[in-house]
């Protein structure tokens, strides 16, 4: 049995786009979120591949890969702010650049980098969509 369509009004549909918007936005945080929350175990794998397989000191080591992990929990902590999406972007190249050290984490930093712009680009389609679904509301 299917229910009949009640029509709704303005102010439920004003509300709605609120809530789709907001929604758009928490998504596009999550995703962030769990990226840097994955690169974490990354970096603190890469410490332990950096001492053993380049011979990397270990205060050294422990001391960039440290740098990197805590800085992926802050700005995951962060990711309400515009900064910490920039700051993430950064560390993605990072990431990259430990390929200097550590050659697998070429392949490893790219691919993060990857999730990373991957995030991003569908957080903010989301967005977009939302946004769209407001102006369409307002006709």
């Amino acid at each position: 049995m299917t229910q009949p369509q009640t029509e709704l009004t303005d102010e439920e549909l004003a509300a709605r786009a609120v809530k789709v918007r907001r929604d758009a936005v928490k998504g596009k945080r999550r995703l962030a979120s769990s990226v840097l929350a994955m690169e974490v175990v990354v970096f603190w794998l890469a410490i332990i591949v950096a001492i053993v397989s380049s011979g990397v000191a270990v205060p050294a080591a422990l001391g960039v890969g440290g740098a990197l992990a805590v800085a992926c929990i802050v700005i995951a902590a962060r990711i309400t702010r515009e900064w910490a999406f920039i700051a993430g972007s950064v560390l993605q190249f990072c990431a990259i650049a430990c390929g200097v050290v550590v050659h697998t984490m070429f392949f490893i930093g790219v691919l993060f980098a990857l999730l990373w712009f991957a995030a991003l680009r569908v957080g903010d389609s989301a967005i977009r969509v939302a946004d769209r679904f407001a102006a369409s509301l307002r006709k």
